[in-house]
């Protein structure tokens, strides 16, 4: 029996879907019939090729640029969404940094940075999409969290970045048991070594060898997140609430490390 996500009717807001892992659920969530709202910081060129390239192909979509960690940036977003496509069903959080440094060279400047856009960014962002979803007694709403296998295992120069992931585990768990008596489910993935375009600026990165040691002998594509948050957001994971879901071709499961 074939299975199919359709989510024809429904608006979904993407942060982060101008590259890499957000452009991947940009493109799946359009695919299922949603209307797709999605933010961007810096790549204003890639926002604006997405956007094109969505509305050649008949998707309804629209895209603003937004720095998460200013609440009136998260206000705008909100908003400039609901006004262009209509009361959001689904937010997709996939907006982030990671900016590796040694711990000794973390200063207060880029500890405060990476918090303020990876967690509290999204949890000020979760809450004014909850509010509207809760006022309007929305019905099947989700929430999807992004978090990485950084916030279970850890690695050289990424003390602040796994801090953060950390944060955003918990606080996945805490509102799914705020927010599930409303009927809104939440839930977070966590990607491994997913190959995005930043990749290409990691001296040590060869896919090949950094496939050689993961259990499913691959490094991950933006497509294989996007999967997973469709997933969660479709009719499918109805009981699915406050999960962590690790995409990571098995490297948690594993003491080996890449470098």
């Amino acid at each position: 029996m074939a299975i199919q996500v359709d989510l024809s009717g429904k608006v979904v807001l993407v942060t982060g879907g101008a590259t890499g892992i957000g452009a991947g659920v940009v493109r799946l969530f359009a695919l299922a019939g949603a209307a797709v709202f999605f933010s961007y910081t810096g790549n204003a060129a890639g926002a604006q090729a997405l956007h094109s390239e969505m509305q050649q192909q008949g998707h309804r979509t629209g895209c603003l640029r937004a720095d998460l960690s200013r609440e009136q940036d998260v206000e705008a977003l909100v908003s400039a969404a609901e006004r262009e496509l209509g009361p959001v069903d689904h937010l997709v959080n996939v907006s982030g940094i990671t900016d590796p440094h040694p711990w000794q060279e973390i200063t207060p400047e880029i500890w405060d940075r990476t918090l303020d856009i990876n967690l509290r960014g999204m949890f000020f962002t979760c809450q004014r999409v909850a509010k509207s979803m809760v006022a309007r007694k929305a019905q099947e709403a989700s929430i999807v969290t992004m978090s990485s296998v950084h916030g279970l295992v850890s690695a050289p120069n990424h003390s602040h970045y796994e801090a953060s992931k950390g944060g955003i585990n918990m606080l996945t768990r805490s509102l799914a048991i705020e927010l599930g008596p409303h009927g809104i489910r939440v839930n977070c993935v966590a990607p491994g070594a997913i190959e995005v375009e930043r990749y290409a600026h990691i001296a040590s990165y060869n896919a090949e060898r950094w496939g050689h040691v993961i259990p499913q002998g691959r490094v991950g594509h933006p497509d294989d997140v996007a999967t997973v948050c469709l997933f969660l957001c479709s009719p499918l994971a109805q009981y699915v609430n406050g999960q962590v879901i690790y995409v990571d071709g098995g490297m948690t499961s594993q003491l080996t490390a890449l470098d």
